[in-house]
């Protein structure tokens, strides 16, 4: 009896008639699965800021971004809790104790802010902080267009005089005289590597630039942009890595943001200052970031945006004239 079989030259073209399929239903599926990402962080998104308003019905004003000065927070993200299904989180903390040493280390703060909301993460992200001890996030509060050019202009502020400028105050709905769906409140932002021995990043890190004393907004973005990040310094010795770590604290380096650079740009220190942080919007989604506006909706904002489109939607109450991204 003769046996059936493939030949030897037979297996291989199956073989690679399989590669070739699988090479081109691979980036398929891939799109799929970022296209879902991306709908999942445009819904995060959607919730924050809806927990944002409920916040705002029930006090009359938004959360400060930043409380108490020594201690860079809570954030924003703290003070909605009660509206994210988080009330046990919310009741855990210990907001006297955040005016002690240590940026809030109490040990009821950080059994808070080890809790880690799944709400608070991109899916996209790929520093989720699993073995971290405190909570990662990647939506971050819209601090304005930059403060050592037109102050604390955004939906969110620190609640004293940071970055050369004074506080803007408690900030409501009706502060916002450019329209609430002309101007952004939160945004994705990528998290930090975390540990110092870490590659560099083009998103994920911030850099040294040095002195920067315009206030005009075209030219300080045109230094901003013209500086290659990768032969530039990461500040306090390389170590400064925690952008979006922990979701409690209230900085602009680890939850705000600003307008001054267009998305999936680089962020810079300027002037040695922490405060006058220039942050962009940043995210892992092909070609832009998700951002909520303050009228409750959520966009994908292109990285190709009309700058000065876009500086002006992180304005409260610029009179620039510009539709929204």
């Amino acid at each position: 009896m003769r046996r059936h079989a493939f030949t030897l030259v037979e297996l291989l073209v199956v073989i690679a008639i399989i590669g070739v399929l699988i090479g081109l239903l691979l980036p398929a599926v891939q799109k799929v699965r970022e296209a879902s990402n991306r709908l999942s962080c445009q819904n995060n998104l959607k919730q924050l800021e809806l927990a944002l308003h409920n916040y705002h019905d029930a006090i009359g004003n938004f959360p400060m971004a930043s409380e108490i000065p020594s201690m860079y927070g809570p954030s924003p993200l703290v003070y909605i809790l009660p509206y994210i299904e988080q009330q046990n989180v919310y009741n855990m903390y210990d907001f006297q104790g955040h005016s002690g040493a240590s940026i809030g280390r109490t040990p009821t703060n950080d059994k808070a802010g080890a809790v880690r909301p799944k709400i608070l993460l991109c899916p996209s992200e790929t520093q989720r902080g699993e073995m971290t001890q405190l909570g990662w996030t990647n939506y971050h509060c819209n601090y304005g267009t930059w403060v050592y050019a037109r102050g604390w202009d955004g939906v969110f502020g620190p609640n004293f005089w940071a970055g050369g400028k004074p506080s803007p105050g408690i900030i409501r709905i009706d502060d916002i005289t450019d329209g609430t769906s002309n101007t952004a409140s939160l945004a994705e932002v990528v998290n930090g590597p975390y540990v110092s021995s870490a590659p560099k990043s083009q998103l994920a890190d911030c850099y040294e630039f040095g002195s920067l004393p315009t206030t005009n907004l075209a030219s300080a973005r045109n230094a901003l942009l013209a500086r290659d990040w990768q032969s530039a310094s990461i500040p306090w010795g390389g170590s400064w890595r925690y952008r979006g770590y922990p979701w409690r604290e209230g900085s602009i380096w680890r939850n705000g943001y600003n307008h001054l650079l267009p998305p999936n740009a680089t962020c810079w220190r300027v002037n040695n200052d922490w405060w006058q942080l220039v942050t962009p919007a940043t995210s892992y989604h092909p070609g832009g970031v998700n951002v909520a506006f303050a009228d409750g909706s959520v966009r994908f904002v292109s990285q190709t945006v009309d700058p000065n489109v876009w500086t002006a939607a992180g304005s409260r109450n610029g009179g620039e004239g510009y539709p929204p991204p």
